[in-house]
Formats: structure tokens, C-alpha cells, sequence
């Protein structure tokens, strides 16, 4: 691997413009071969620059870490079902069709997204909400990438277990793996340590200005000002900042460790067969995206996940290799373009 066309392709991106900053870490087997800062976590309102350690709102990389694992965990222990109606958990959801399999899966038939602090009156009526849509496909039929079905599937675990996502999260995955810098709601005192995301959410602003909602485009509460220690996504916001599709922060210190348990089959963390469901397809074979419990696999059987904010993991089995590319491409606005074509070199670089 050429360690130095990687910093050479990062500082590149960087002037480019394409992100303001950017951490790496590459793991071969149980060891860190990579692990390197560039440029800055935040350009505005002040200068700071990126660290190795930096905090990063990890968006939709939530769903394989905290929903793929408590999923399997509660699979493991009995207390779940993946092919039960999710009904069966929830009442509230009034589609008895969709079971838990097709919620991780993204073949529910849910849209891929919706603002549902505009839809609904508060988030105690989203789950009801959610069983009220009209379905974009049967059940089964088709992927279609759903941050709603992870929020539901996030409300379901919660229900299940009688408990908050950030505290199972904690208590069943941060703790036992030692992940001592990975949470939700990080505190004021963690704040000046995170990669900024977006000047007042304003990507989300023009979807909703532009979009079906516009007319309570006005009557909505955004928030102002650059977004530093809180969740970027306006429905993980809305949510209390704990959801299942978004609101995960994390650094690369603590996502190497995670990806060692999973090059280590689970380890003694969790169970081989956990492993597989998130690394065996499970979607469709005529679908061009497979999907396994939490994580997108790709044509080499690679595991993968990305976020909005930018941010990144890639295990590869075959090669005993872990990519974890983490960058602040939202900071100070998310039409920033070039991500996934510097993804792509990235993994090009890294896996050959």
C-alpha cells in the first residue's frame, strides 16, 4: 500500500475544496498500519485544525455500528425476530407486512426520506406516522436506501429493551469494546474537540424550501450558526439527537477498534453468525445494491457504510483490511461535491 499517494490524494481534496479536513485509518488484521490528521476540522467561525483524534459526527455510519449490532445481539439472546413483522414490537406501525429483516435491509418499501419534524406534531406520533405511509414498493421487492426505516428500527429496539438507543448503545457496545470516545450527544466539554458540519443546516432548509413542504418551510425552528458537538441531520435533531439512522459520534481511534472485533469474526464480543448476517447479502440478487443486516456489500463481498457528513468504513475479509476515511465534507455547506469520486480513489489506493 503507498501511504504517501494516500496524504498526497487527502491534501489534494483539501485544496480542491472538497472537504476541509480529513482523518485516515487503515487496520491490516489487528494492526494499524495508517493513521493520520489533515487540514482543518473547522474553517468557520474560527481556524482549528484536524487532530488525530478529532470527534466526528458520523451520520448514517449510526446504522451498521449501533442498529447492525444491537440487532444481532438481540437476535443472539432471543429477544428478536428478523423475518417478524415489526408490527409485532410496535403496535403504533400499522404496516403488517414489513418485517425487521426488511427495515435493515432498506426493502421495506419506506421512502428514503421525509422531514418529519415538519410531518409531524411531535416525535411521539412518528411511529404512527411511519405505518401511515403510502409504501414506494412491496415489501421485499426492492432497495431503496431508508433513513425512516432505521429510525423506526431504532424506535423498536428501544421499545424492546425498555431503554434509551444511547444508553444500549453504551452499555452493550462503547463499553465492552472499550470505545471510550464513542456516543451520542457528546457534552459542551467535548464540543471544541468535533468537526463542524454545516452553517445552519442549510442543505436541509433548501430540500424542505423547494420540496412539497415549503409552504412550513418559514414555520420551522432552524437552527443557526455553524452545527459543532451536535447531530447534523434534522430528524436524528428532532428526535432528541438519539436515533437509529443518525446521531453517532465517534473518532478513528475507536472505529479501528470496532473494525478489529469484526476482521476477528466478533471476537469474543459477538458471535461468528453475527458477523455473517452483516457480511452475507441478503437483498434481492437481481438488485444492483446488496444489503446485509446494516452494511451495503459490495461486488468483492467488502462490508461498507458511509455518512452524509462525510465520513466512511470499508472491511474487506479476503484482504484482513479496514478503511476508515473520516471527513468534515458538510463544513460550512454540504453542496460541497467530489466525495465519492475521492472514496473511490481512496479505496483504489487501499485495496487495489
Amino acid at each position: 500500500m503507498d501511504v504517501q499517494a494516500i496524504s498526497t490524494l487527502i491534501k489534494e481534496k483539501i485544496t480542491e475544496q472538497i472537504f476541509p479536513g480529513a482523518v485516515v485509518a487503515i487496520l491490516k488484521e489487528d494492526k494499524v498500519i495508517y493513521h493520520a490528521a489533515f487540514g482543518n476540522r473547522i474553517i468557520k467561525p474560527k481556524q482549528a485544525p484536524m487532530l488525530n483524534d478529532t470527534l466526528f459526527d458520523l451520520a448514517s455510519l449510526t446504522k451498521p455500528i449501533v442498529i447492525g449490532t444491537l440487532t444481532m445481539q438481540l437476535v443472539a439472546s432471543g429477544k428478536l425476530t428478523l423475518d417478524a413483522p415489526a408490527q409485532t414490537y410496535l403496535p403504533a406501525f400499522k404496516q403488517p407486512n414489513i418485517t425487521c429483516r426488511h427495515l435493515l435491509t432498506h426493502t421495506s418499501g419506506l421512502p428514503a426520506w421525509k422531514p418529519l419534524y415538519i410531518e409531524t406534531d411531535s416525535p411521539e406520533d412518528v411511529i404512527e406516522h411511519l405505518g401511515g405511509m403510502q409504501l414506494e414498493a412491496a415489501p421485499g421487492e426492492k432497495v431503496t436506501y431508508s433513513c425512516l426505516g432505521y429510525i423506526l428500527m431504532g424506535k423498536l429496539i428501544s421499545t424492546v429493551m425498555e431503554e434509551s438507543l444511547d444508553i444500549l448503545a453504551h452499555d452493550t457496545i462503547f463499553k465492552p469494546l472499550g470505545m471510550n470516545r464513542t456516543l451520542y450527544t457528546p457534552p459542551s466539554q467535548m464540543h471544541d474537540n468535533c468537526a463542524a458540519t454545516e452553517d445552519s443546516n442549510s442543505f436541509e432548509r433548501r430540500m424542505v424550501k423547494s420540496g412539497q413542504h415549503g409552504r412550513y418551510y418559514r414555520g420551522h425552528n432552524w437552527r443557526e450558526g455553524v452545527i459543532i458537538g451536535e447531530v447534523h441531520d434534522e430528524n436524528a435533531n428532532y428526535l432528541g439527537s438519539v436515533s437509529g439512522n443518525a446521531g453517532l459520534f465517534s473518532n478513528a481511534r475507536d472505529l479501528i477498534t470496532f473494525c478489529q472485533m469484526i476482521l476477528q469474526d466478533g471476537g469474543t464480543f459477538l458471535s461468528a453468525e453475527c458477523v455473517k448476517a452483516f457480511a452475507t447479502p441478503q437483498t434481492p440478487s437481481n438488485e444492483s445494491e446488496q444489503r446485509s443486516i446494516g452494511w451495503h456489500i459490495l461486488a468483492d463481498g467488502s462490508m461498507y457504510h458511509t455518512g452524509f457528513t462525510g465520513t466512511s468504513i470499508r472491511i474487506d475479509f479476503e484482504k484482513g483490511l479496514a478503511a476508515i476515511l473520516l471527513t468534515n465534507r458538510v463544513h460550512p455547506d454540504a453542496q460541497r461535491t467530489g466525495i465519492i469520486e475521492c472514496r473511490n480513489q481512496f479505496h483504489r489506493i487501499v485495496f487495489g
